[in-house]
């Protein structure tokens, strides 16, 4: 019975994941193609339509976006939309946490600020977190050099934001995507392809 529970584990553990990932990427496409494909076939008409082109024009939309972001006119009309948006309360929150974690999440010219972190909480004990930026707040002595660093609690969202010296922190090589795999799956993803 433990072989076959063995083998029971084993294939979960190859078959779950591919079956999560291609219902989100199902899911994705067809959200798309369900928002995009009454325009684009009343554009392309009926014949020139194929399935896939509402992801392919999305796609070309989010990239035209980032590129008038990147011109003085686009950052104005971002800049005035998230104002409006700051303004209404629980909206503000949402957006605001989403947008937060995409610009940490995702690449960007800021990558060099963004680190994976080591801090010693007690003697012999380390968290692993993310340096997001200055500290947002002064405290502590004057003139000592703090940062904000988020730790992540595994298997939630959510977690802990500190203020620390820097002088505290140890600098971890690790990219912002692997560590967060590691911290969020309290070290149990990839155990045979983590680092040594």
């Amino acid at each position: 019975m433990k072989q076959i529970m063995t083998w029971l584990g084993k294939g979960m553990l190859a078959v779950v994941p591919a079956i999560v990932t291609i219902y989100a990427l199902v899911w994705l496409f067809t959200t798309l193609e369900s928002l995009l494909a009454a325009p684009l076939q009343a554009i392309l008409g009926e014949s020139l339509y194929v399935p896939g082109t509402g992801l392919f024009l999305a796609i070309g939309i989010l990239i035209g976006i980032g590129v008038l972001i990147d011109a003085y006119v686009g950052r104005w009309l971002v800049d005035a939309m998230e104002s409006m948006v700051d303004r209404v309360p629980v909206v503000k929150s949402i957006y605001g946490a989403v947008r937060d974690l995409l610009q940490f999440a995702l690449p960007g010219p800021d990558d060099e600020e963004r680190r994976v972190v080591a801090w010693e909480c007690k003697p012999g004990v380390w968290m692993v977190g993310f340096v997001t930026g200055p500290a947002f707040v002064a405290v502590g002595e004057a003139g000592e050099d703090r940062v904000s660093v988020y730790f992540p609690m595994s298997y939630q969202i959510g977690g802990y934001t500190f203020l620390l010296p820097e002088s505290e922190l140890s600098t971890l090589e690790l990219t912002v995507e692997e560590a967060m795999k590691g911290v969020l799956t309290a070290g149990v993803m990839g155990r045979d392809r983590a680092r040594r």
